[in-house]
């Protein structure tokens, strides 16, 4: 639940700040789920790569 959390809101930091550089919906969008993801799989993404 933890990381479930922690993505929600990295993913909506990181789509705060892309949209006030950019104010693109599609790059607000892309950047909020792709950090989001990354945060909620990453530890398989790393168990993986190791």
């Amino acid at each position: 639940m933890a990381r479930f959390l922690l993505g929600l809101i990295l993913g909506a930091a990181g789509s705060g700040i892309t949209w006030a550089i950019t104010e693109s919906p599609g790059w607000t969008a892309a950047i909020g789920t792709t950090v989001a993801v990354v945060v909620w799989f990453g530890e398989f993404i790393l168990d993986d790569l190791i």
